[in-house]
Parts: structure tokens; C-alpha cells; sequence
């Protein structure tokens, strides 16, 4: 089953009918270093997102110390696992499109099937999958260019039972002219529960392995004003908020990093 899911996920990113594709750079100086990396750590993302018959496609993959060579890092030290990586793709499938008919009321303009697969090297020590299953709610909220809510079912094989997870994504932009122009964006994720964790096996898990977190970004549109093309080369700032990060208790972390975003 799983799979065919991957067949099905890899499947869509060749049949998108338009696509962007952005790689950003983040720094920042804060992060626990208990966690299997050092407290400064720099990142590079790559992202893409893609529009196809009947919905959307996003791919995205984080990698952590990219320049880092971990073989070379001495045994026993705190960032011996600096070098991390953590992503995952994500079809919709639009029951608007698929229908023909507007499926929504209000507020809610479309409601879309959800699907999702993640994966990533946890604390450097061990490697995790995740599957998400539910449905994806496009939000019409005054002044932002996208707002969407998401309920999925949260399939961790490593853990018994399913758990249940929230999230957000939403994007603002503010436009007043070519040297200033800004945007808002980012996600969230919180978990009241994840399956059937059993705590007398790890005592470090959060209760039921809840689980928050949120990565806000403000941007400035540094290239429109340089090139006046918009969205192209962006900088600023993006805020790491978790709260029992990789469901372990009390291991919060609250980190401001600096961002450069080049988008084609």
C-alpha cells in the first residue's frame, strides 16, 4: 500500500500543467543542542509546488549542514549528527474539480482529498516515515492571497494505532510598489495525539506524543526593486516555533532564522 502511494506521489509531479520551484537559505543561533545538532545551524531548502488536473502537488526538502561532513566529526561530541535532512511531498485532489460542482459553503471554498509522505533523519540517530490521509479546506480570509486548514490522520508505522493531526498554511502579501513590496507566509502543525505511544518504553516522549510546531516567514521582495521581476529573490526572516520538537518532552525550541529565497 505504502508503496503504491509513493508510485502515485512521484506520479503527479509529471503530469503538473504549471509549476515554481525555490530554493532558500536559513541561519540561525539558538537551537538545542540535545537534540543531535549544534546550536547554530544552517539549512537549505527546496521547494516546489506544482498545479495539475485535479489539484495541487507540493514537494519539499529540507537539509540540514549541508557542508557538513559527518564522518569527519569527532565521536561523542554534541553536533555528531549535524548533517540532517527532513521533507516530504503532498498531492490534493480537488472534490470541486473532480465533481464538476463547488463543493464548500461560506467561507470554505473548496474542500480537497489530502494525501502526504514525510521523512527524515529524526535526532541523526533514527530515521522516520510518516503517512497523512484527511482533507485539505482552502479558507476565503480577507487580505490573504491563500489560507488553508487541513485534518489528516497521522500514520507513523513505527508507533501502534494512527494518530490525528491539525495544520495550517497561508500567505499575505502587502504591495506598495516596486521597492515595497512584502509577504507573510508560513505553516502549522499540531498533534493532540499520535498513535498508541507507549511512554513506560520512552519515557522522553510528550503524552501521546502531542507535538506543535509552526515556521512563520516575513520576506521582503528584494528583487522586484532590483529587477522588477516579483517573487525572485527574496530576504528576511522565519521563526522556528516547537514545542516538544521530534515528540520529545520539554524539548522546545524557539529560534529566529535569517532567510534568502531565489525562486524560478
Amino acid at each position: 500500500m505504502r508503496m503504491k502511494l509513493l508510485a502515485l506521489l512521484l506520479g503527479l509531479t509529471f503530469v503538473s500543467q504549471a509549476f515554481a520551484i525555490s530554493v532558500s537559505l536559513l541561519k540561525g543561533n539558538g537551537f538545542r543542542d540535545d537534540l543531535g545538532y549544534r546550536s547554530d545551524k544552517t539549512t537549505v531548502t527546496i521547494e516546489n509546488f506544482a498545479v495539475w488536473e485535479l489539484g495541487t502537488v507540493f514537494f519539499y526538502y529540507d537539509i540540514t549542514e549541508p557542508t557538513t561532513d559527518d564522518g569527519q566529526i569527532q565521536k561523542g561530541r554534541k553536533d555528531a549528527f549535524s548533517n540532517q535532512f527532513f521533507g516530504g511531498i503532498s498531492p490534493t485532489f480537488s472534490l470541486s474539480k473532480m465533481t464538476g460542482k463547488q463543493v464548500g459553503y461560506g467561507i470554505i471554498k473548496d474542500v480537497s482529498i489530502r494525501l502526504e509522505m514525510e521523512n527524515g533523519s529524526g535526532t541523526g540517530q533514527f530515521n522516520f516515515q510518516n503517512y497523512f490521509y484527511g482533507l485539505q479546506y482552502d479558507v476565503a480570509v480577507p487580505g490573504f492571497d491563500f489560507f488553508s486548514l487541513n485534518t489528516v490522520i497521522r500514520d507513523n508505522p513505527n508507533n501502534r494505532g494512527v494518530g490525528f493531526q491539525i495544520g495550517a498554511f497561508w500567505q499575505m502579501t502587502w504591495d506598495y510598489g516596486r521597492w515595497n513590496r512584502y509577504k507573510f507566509t508560513g505553516f502549522l502543525a499540531a498533534s493532540p495525539w499520535d498513535g498508541d505511544q507507549d511512554r513506560t518504553e520512552n519515557t522522553d516522549l510528550s503524552p501521546k506524543g502531542q507535538y506543535l510546531t509552526s515556521q512563520p516567514q516575513f520576506l521582503y521582495d528584494l528583487g522586484y526593486g532590483l529587477w522588477g521581476k516579483q517573487n525572485r529573490f527574496e530576504i528576511g526572516f522565519e521563526y522556528a516555533y516547537f514545542l516538544n520538537r521530534f515528540q520529545q518532552q520539554h524539548k522546545d525550541e524557539k529560534v529566529l532564522q535569517y532567510m534568502t529565497k531565489v525562486s524560478f
